[in-house]
């Protein structure tokens, strides 16, 4: 594999949710026949994690498991920060002839960082050259990585001051990047700037995703000046906002009740054919949700729907409940109805609430017919009654 193209899979590792492909599968106790008169025992929690861990140490004998690190992440979301039955898995791994393969190890060592298991990290990535696995800024870079998904900021700090010479590592963008997003989890923003100023200096373009986690971190910590500031001097750098960027200024501007700077920006938005997503449409919609202004909302999600973004759960949630603020019962219902047809689940709480209104303003056929449609369709569990008749 060429170096370019391993820096392309591990960037990604790096900077992106991967979704789970394969499920892993416990054994479950065999159920006793009719004849029998003994029921087979529960297993204990000890023993379930005990079947997890056998089961993928049987499944990971298949070099076809190995590859889908999605495997990996939900074993080690099934055993639920069991540090020994973590520990017993991944080490498990070094049998395999992956682990001379620098991606294979350095998505072992980010798994690690999930668990919050970075001491194990560090020792993996201590025992490279001993099981003939080159370690380069991509390792360095995981490491990091896990420091940043273990909490080990102050930790991480010392890696970056220190690994890079002692092992003739050079940092590159990403490595940078992750030591940004490592100081603006503790608030730290002012030494993340200078950090991106650090990385000029070394000759390393400042990219959207250093941009973007600065953005973030000023609209998390509120200084709101800062961000615009920032959002300027993306825009002289000639590093072009994405749609992530501009759901984080979206974001700022509607935590900050600039109304008309938000319509404005999701407006270019279009210009740019940057095109909005849920996310984009339901900050707008909170933005005249938390105004009051049902009219407003209503229209932003209009526009959503003759957009072709389709409302989600966050969309229908926060819109049955504001039209039932506002006694607006046939919005609310007609919401609903979209929401079960589209198969977008809404908690069941939201349902209620709206059978309950509709009964109280003497809306029993429109609250039946709800009732009745949430018992239709099995893909969902309600059970709603209303407070003036029973279902």
């Amino acid at each position: 594999m060429s170096s370019s193209s391993l820096y392309r899979r591990l960037y990604g590792i790096f900077t992106e949710n991967q979704k789970v492909t394969i499920k892993l599968k416990t054994d479950k106790p065999k159920t006793t026949s009719l004849k029998s008169t003994k029921l087979t025992p529960k297993l204990t929690e000890k023993q379930e994690l005990q079947t997890i861990v056998n089961n993928f140490k049987k499944s990971s004998e298949s070099p076809q498991f190995r590859r889908h690190n999605s495997n990996y992440q939900t074993a080690i979301r099934r055993l639920d920060n069991n540090s020994s039955a973590i520990e017993d898995i991944l080490e498990h791994q070094k049998q395999y002839p992956e682990i001379s393969n620098e991606l294979f190890v350095s998505r072992l060592m980010l798994l690690y960082g999930t668990a919050k298991m970075y001491e194990h990290a560090r020792k993996l990535f201590d025992e490279m050259p001993s099981l003939k696995c080159q370690r380069t800024v991509y390792a360095f870079n995981a490491l990091l990585e896990a420091c940043v998904r273990a909490e080990k900021y102050d930790t991480m700090r010392e890696l970056f001051r220190e690994l890079p010479e002692e092992l003739s590592i050079e940092p590159d963008v990403v490595s940078y990047n992750t030591l940004i997003k490592a100081l603006c989890k503790v608030g730290s923003l002012d030494s993340a700037v200078s950090v991106m100023d650090e990385m000029e200096n070394q000759g390393i373009k400042p990219d959207k995703v250093t941009f973007n986690t600065l953005l973030t971190a000023y609209h998390e910590w509120k200084m709101f000046s800062e961000a615009n500031d920032l959002w300027v001097l993306m825009q002289k750098k000639n590093v072009v906002a994405d749609l992530w960027s501009y759901n984080i200024r979206l974001r700022g501007l509607v935590a900050n009740n600039q109304v008309k700077e938000a319509i404005e920006l999701f407006e270019e938005m279009g210009k740019k054919d940057i095109i909005p997503n849920a996310l984009s449409y339901n900050t707008m919609i909170k933005m005249f949700v938390d105004d009051r202004n049902l009219e407003e909302a209503k229209r932003w999600y209009e526009k959503m729907v003759e957009n072709e973004r389709y409302p989600d759960n966050a969309t229908f949630g926060m819109l049955i409940h504001f039209a039932c603020d506002k006694d607006d019962l046939d919005f609310a219902l007609d919401l609903c109805k979209k929401a079960m047809n589209s198969k977008v689940t809404v908690h069941n709480a939201t349902m209620q609430r709206v059978v309950d209104d509709l009964a109280e303003h003497s809306k029993l056929e429109d609250a039946k017919e709800l009732v009745n449609l949430a018992k239709s369709y099995k893909r969902f569990r309600y059970k709603l009654f209303g407070s003036l008749f029973s279902g």
